[in-house]
């Protein structure tokens, strides 16, 4: 799991608010924002689902290649005792297993340097196997879980949804598709727009680094 929080870094297949992004005006297009190939961040603003009033969000997009099994990404995004070694900001990470394994919990507490305030958020992940041994989709989105989650007095809880596709595009090597939205902050972007890519470059870096045993 890259877990990209309001400015950090950091998708259900059926009626999910993955779903509802994915389905948005299609003229929305996505802009490159930065790259460092084989990585390709890019960017648009669109309508955070089921806000009243209408609020617009960011969502983000990495493209990056990995020389690796598509399921040995899936397992890092589970795996508690990897999570710290590609998600640097992360001080508490913990994952709700069950079982039946399409779906578990996480809950992810993050030490984000300034200008951006210490946050967490707690997601529900939904496994999809589109293609048997070619292609995952994996959706995520925030829900409320006072009992596994409680919100913390001074810490900001983040709303997220998005999703990771992965593709087994030959034996060795997997495509991955990373999106996130997350709720907008009062902070200017001028602060924070520097701040999310280059998180999102280097956790994607450091993801791909562990993958690839290196």
């Amino acid at each position: 799991m890259i877990v990209l929080v309001r400015f950090n870094f950091l998708f259900l297949f059926v009626c999910c608010s993955s779903l509802k992004i994915i389905a948005q005006s299609p003229e929305v297009q996505f802009v490159l924002v930065k790259e460092d190939s084989p990585i390709f961040v890019h960017e648009r603003w669109i309508t955070f689902p089921g806000k009243v009033p209408a609020v617009k969000a960011r969502e983000v997009k990495g493209e990056f290649m990995i020389h690796a099994s598509m399921y040995t990404i899936l397992h890092l995004l589970k795996d508690e005792s990897k999570i710290k070694i590609w998600q640097k900001h992360v001080t508490d990470f913990k994952v709700h297993l069950q079982r039946d394994t399409t779906w578990w919990l996480e809950y992810s507490y993050h030490d984000i340097p300034w200008p951006v305030s210490d946050q967490d958020h707690f997601l529900k992940y939904q496994l999809t196997e589109l293609v048997p041994n070619k292609q995952l989709f994996i959706t995520f989105e925030s829900i409320v879980n006072n009992k596994l989650a409680p919100v913390e007095k001074g810490v900001t809880r983040m709303e997220l949804a998005g999703s990771w596709t992965l593709e087994q595009v030959n034996a060795e090597h997997v495509k991955v598709t990373y999106r996130i939205l997350s709720m907008p902050s009062h902070i200017p972007r001028m602060f924070t727009d520097p701040v999310i890519r280059s998180n999102l470059m280097s956790t994607i870096k450091a993801l791909t680094k562990l993958a690839e045993g290196k």
